[in-house]
């Protein structure tokens, strides 16, 4: 590992006038705590004295005592570097200082800090993983175009860029929500995000008040009611079936609400596409009441059987729906790169307040995408990973075939990342399972309160099609024996 010629940065001192024994012990404290790692090269005893305001020679005698010690070593015509022996304590109380405790933390954050619904795993199993298949991605033309990105990038590109996003990628990402999915906008109207959840948290609260009513779907992605109790809005609970969110129940409920949150195209996570009833009785709600709609688009590319469902901002004659999608489902998950399509004056405001959370995203990738855009690259992976993930989709529901004389139901023709398999006995299916390596969610866990009609969430997109062909093995096997019949 390549070391700086000037060596380490020191660890500070507390006394602005030290003596050799606050020198000595701040350096054999960083040692051991491994603040100052192993091999790690020491500044000279010059450069060291020059740094803390002492002499040359203090500095000479606290080196001399730690080579005694074993915590440094010295290489002649090469300098002196922490001892590859040094022993790194753990003892949390090496400074003297007790294990630190939190306390007198609010009701409130209790309650957000108790939320696991945004925490994900970093070990990909059968079946918990309904993220982007790395495997088939073109990494070669990608980390090609990032080189070309770091020697393209301007000096002003290294200070505070556009919270709104990068112009360039605005303007691919219009040109290609046209042509892949049918949304029709200008560059001015799309802005940048880290994701999805960041783009729903501060939609709402820039189009609420806290308590004002917003509609989510039930089951449901518990992510979009994170950002929204985050926000201080009232959740309304609204059931969906077969035909997607129920509209009439919501105006039951909540006729006056701000917000719809809804994933028409393939409703997380039972699967279905929103009816055009359904899309129309939305809409209408919303122009009536001044209302708006979130239409989260999370895998809108990767409809298997058929064409993707046509988003529901496509249909919107009046600007009431706000359209997000993102770009890690289609790429790979660390990109964090997602977007919001909505009205331009509303670009603007969405900025303001994006700037007092983290300001924007790393102008770096944004070129590189807009370019991996531009060039074609997206277009491609996009159809060919349709064919990946439905090659996995078919996969899957062959496995499940014989489940099906076990009363276990699925949707056929399914899109996306995940399918839901649905039977009365899951939860005790899902427990067994576990005991066998398996992690599967139940649809219960993404509902309001639980209900009878529960089932199994497999997400397969990451998975190898041998992993998927080993869990669905396990699983059948579990479920014949515990989902009765």
């Amino acid at each position: 590992m390549p070391r700086s010629s000037q060596g380490v940065l020191l660890p500070p001192l507390a006394n602005s006038h030290p003596r050799r024994a606050d020198v000595y012990l701040a350096l054999r404290d960083a040692v051991l705590q491994g603040t100052l790692a192993r091999g790690e090269r020491m500044p000279s005893s010059r450069k060291a004295a020059t740094d803390y305001g002492v002499s040359r020679g203090l500095m000479e005698e606290v080196y001399a005592q730690l080579v005694d010690e074993g915590l440094l070593e010295r290489v002649v015509g090469r300098g002196t570097f922490i001892a590859e022996r040094a022993v790194k304590r753990t003892d949390p109380a090496v400074n003297g200082k007790a294990p630190q405790r939190v306390s007198s933390i609010s009701t409130r954050g209790l309650k957000l800090a108790g939320n696991l619904a945004c925490r994900f795993t970093h070990e990909f199993k059968p079946f918990n993983a309904g993220v982007a298949d790395t495997t088939a991605f073109p990494w070669q033309i990608w980390q090609r175009i990032q080189a070309r990105a770091v020697r393209d990038l301007r000096r002003a590109d290294m200070n505070f860029t556009d919270p709104r996003g990068l112009p360039a990628l605005r303007q691919s990402l219009a040109h290609h929500l046209a042509q892949l999915r049918g949304v029709r906008c200008v560059p001015e109207q799309v802005i940048i995000f880290n994701s999805i959840q960041q783009a729903s948290y501060l939609l709402a609260l820039l189009l609420t008040n806290p308590g004002d009513a917003a509609w989510v779907e039930d089951p449901g992605y518990p992510g979009t009611r994170a950002a929204l109790e985050l926000a201080g809005a009232a959740i309304v609970h609204v059931p969906v079936d077969r035909q997607g969110l129920q509209v009439e129940e919501g105006l039951r409920r909540a006729p006056h609400a701000r917000l719809a949150c809804v994933t028409p195209s393939h409703q997380f996570p039972c699967g279905f596409a929103m009816s055009a009833e359904r899309r129309i009785a939305l809409l209408e709600w919303a122009q009536k009441h001044e209302a708006w709609i979130l239409e989260d688009d999370y895998d809108g590319e990767f409809g298997h059987a058929r064409q993707p469902a046509t988003p529901l901002h496509s249909l919107d004659q009046h600007a009431r729906v706000l359209y997000l999608g993102t770009l890690s489902k289609s790429m790979f998950v660390s990109l964090r790169l997602a977007f919001a399509v909505v009205p331009e004056a509303m670009v603007e405001q969405l900025a303001n307040i994006r700037t007092q959370l983290d300001a924007f995203n790393a102008p770096l990738i944004q070129l590189a995408m807009s370019r991996f855009m531009d060039e074609g690259h997206f277009s491609t992976h996009v159809r060919h990973m349709r064919n990946v993930y439905a090659e996995k989709a078919a996969v899957l529901t062959e496995g499940l075939k014989p489940l099906a004389n076990h009363g276990w139901t699925w949707e056929k023709g399914t899109a996306g990342l995940q399918i839901l398999l649905r039977h009365p006995n899951a939860r005790q299916v899902q427990r067994t399972a576990e005991a066998s390596g398996l992690e599967v969610h139940l649809l219960n866990s993404y509902r309001h309160k639980p209900a009878d009609d529960d089932g199994l969430l497999l997400r397969f997109g990451g998975l190898s099609i041998p992993a998927i062909h080993l869990g669905v093995e396990r699983l059948v096997s579990v479920a014949k024996s515990n989902g009765g019949s």
